[in-house]
């Protein structure tokens, strides 16, 4: 099952009491991984890791929530048996789990981007892996249109889908002169707003009932503005851009071009976002850069937007009491509520996990050193605190 945004926020709601949820990564890449076998070796490492942590947190647990854990992993290495488990390879690069046997709950998410293989037993399902996903594949639509058809692509965490039966009959321009021939152009031209007209139509109630954040539209050139005019103002906000495709192409070619599109933007978006942040920033200012800041801000719930750079980490330290999250890792106690804390190796996770707990955007750069300028993390604030 491909992954949502809306999933993650669920997810993160489940916390069992007296019970820890197993949140397990594993890395299926199919350039290293490409057989089954492989699956496997990747599997036996990543559950001889899950065993390690396991055996060092068991005597902090009564025997219920023991035996949970154990169930997960059983249930995890049944999930890839070879012979007569449900995993099936397809286009997956990355596969995420989140299990409580104790509780009955049980999710699978496959993805086709990698995702390093990991395993944590928290009271909380560990999501912040999924942040780099999430932030890259922004569900798009895609509008092919000529003068007599149209076709919908939709994508979606990975997923591609084509929406059919959107065929328009549109009587075709005609080559003899005449009287006869300039009253069957204004018809025909009639005919082909109206199904400009309908289009957009379609693509309007693809949004409000599925939704989707990005808008691709493929057509003519001399097309575009009476496309992107007959579009909903709603929809209008999510175009980003144009493809230049036939409308019978190959549903890979219309999904590479949209891809490249979407890539670009993404940077400008990301190019953008640094920008804002910096601009804002400072005395009263909207935003905030780096890392001691920007915990400080989510401490307080007053990010908008979290800006990380792929791969950035940093220890630090959290409560796990009130869940504060501190860039020095040399406190002992919590400031907030003199708890004591506990070191943590990353607090970037911490932070991203944080951020999705709370629902906030987070966008993730994966160019090198896109957030160099802002020290590799920031954020746009909901709003500036004065006297900062």
């Amino acid at each position: 099952m491909a992954v949502e945004t809306q999933d993650v926020r669920e997810l993160v709601d489940f916390a069992p009491e007296g019970y820890l949820v197993t949140s397990f990564y594993l890395d299926v890449n199919a350039d290293e991984f490409p057989a089954p076998e492989h699956v496997q070796k990747s599997l036996d490492s990543a559950m001889h890791h899950a065993d390690e942590v396991r055996h060092r947190i068991e005597s902090h647990l009564d025997h219920e929530a023991t035996e949970s854990i154990r169930g997960d992993l059983q249930k995890i290495q049944q999930f890839f048996d070879i012979e007569s488990g449900p995993f099936k390879r397809e286009d997956t690069n990355g596969v995420a789990i989140f299990s409580c046997s104790a509780q009955g709950f049980w999710e699978v998410y496959q993805t086709p981007t990698r995702l390093r293989s990991q395993v944590h037993f928290e009271p909380r399902p560990y999501v912040a892996p999924l942040a780099t996903f999430l932030s890259h594949t922004k569900p798009t639509a895609i509008l092919l249109t000529d003068r007599e058809q149209a076709r919908i692509f939709t994508m979606a965490r990975g997923d591609v889908q084509e929406i059919h039966d959107l065929d328009d009959y549109v009587p075709h321009r005609t080559e003899q002169g005449g009287w006869s021939q300039n009253r069957y152009q204004r018809r025909s031209d009639h005919w082909a707003q109206h199904h400009i007209d309908r289009a957009a139509e379609l693509v309007l109630k693809l949004e409000q009932r599925h939704g989707f954040d990005w808008l691709i539209i493929g057509t003519e050139p001399n097309k575009r503005h009476d496309v992107e005019n007959a579009l909903h103002p709603y929809v209008k906000d999510r175009l980003i851009g144009f493809i230049d495709v036939r409308i019978d192409a190959p549903e890979a070619e219309v999904i590479k071009e949209a891809r490249q599109v979407r890539e670009e933007v993404e940077q400008h978006l990301i190019d953008d976002l640094v920008h804002r942040i910096q601009e804002y920033a400072g005395a009263h200012g909207r935003a905030v850069m780096g890392l001691s800041e920007t915990l400080e801000a989510l401490n307080e719930q007053r990010v908008h937007i979290l800006a990380v750079q792929a791969g950035f980490t940093n220890p630090g330290a959290l409560c796990p009491h009130c869940g504060m999250l501190y860039a020095d890792q040399t406190i002992s106690t919590c400031p907030a509520d003199n708890s004591p804390v506990e070191r943590v190796d990353n607090v970037v996770d911490s932070a991203i996990q944080r951020a999705l707990e709370l629902g906030t955007q987070i966008e993730v750069a994966t160019g090198q050193d896109k957030l160099e300028p802002i020290q590799c993390i920031g954020a746009i604030l909901y709003y500036g605190v004065p006297g900062r």
